[in-house]
């Protein structure tokens, strides 16, 4: 993982620790470690694990400063190395709540990359029914692109 990506993950559990004393129920308290640490056992070194780790971190980020856990972070951490996306695991719930939603099913990978230099910047993800939405960003005057992955 990027110093970037790591230094983001980082800041994001050492603020669910400054704030997850302040959650009201004893249960959530424990709930909110039990994910830091899922989360935590998850490897640096696979791009799309870093990605998948500080999005959830980034929730239950934006749950623990207003005192509230709901969503994936009601439920224990999966017992299996293995998290789905986001999206994916947020539709899911949803679809749960309302009967007539379809289940959501394995998201289709997005493909980005950024140049060393940060320059530049391209992402590809494949559009339900055919084709693939592109996005690119250069930069030649030596401005950084801003693109996040």
């Amino acid at each position: 993982m990027g110093t970037k990506d790591s230094e983001e993950f980082r800041n994001a559990l050492e603020d669910i620790a400054c704030h997850a004393h302040k959650l009201d129920s004893p249960f959530d308290r424990v709930r909110c470690v039990e994910w830091c640490r899922k989360l935590a056992s998850f490897s640096d070194e696979d791009l799309e694990s870093c990605k998948l780790k500080n999005e959830y971190a980034q929730l239950l980020r934006i749950q623990v400063r207003h005192n509230f856990l709901h969503g994936p972070f009601v439920t224990p951490p999966p017992e299996s190395s293995k998290l789905c996306t986001l999206s994916e695991c947020l539709g899911n719930i949803m679809a749960n709540q309302i009967p007539y939603l379809p289940r959501i099913g394995p998201m289709s990978p997005v493909v980005h990359h950024k140049s060393p230099d940060g320059r530049a910047y391209v992402s590809a993800k494949q559009i339900p029914g055919g084709g693939v939405f592109c996005y690119m960003a250069v930069s030649p005057d030596g401005l950084k692109c801003n693109a996040k992955h």
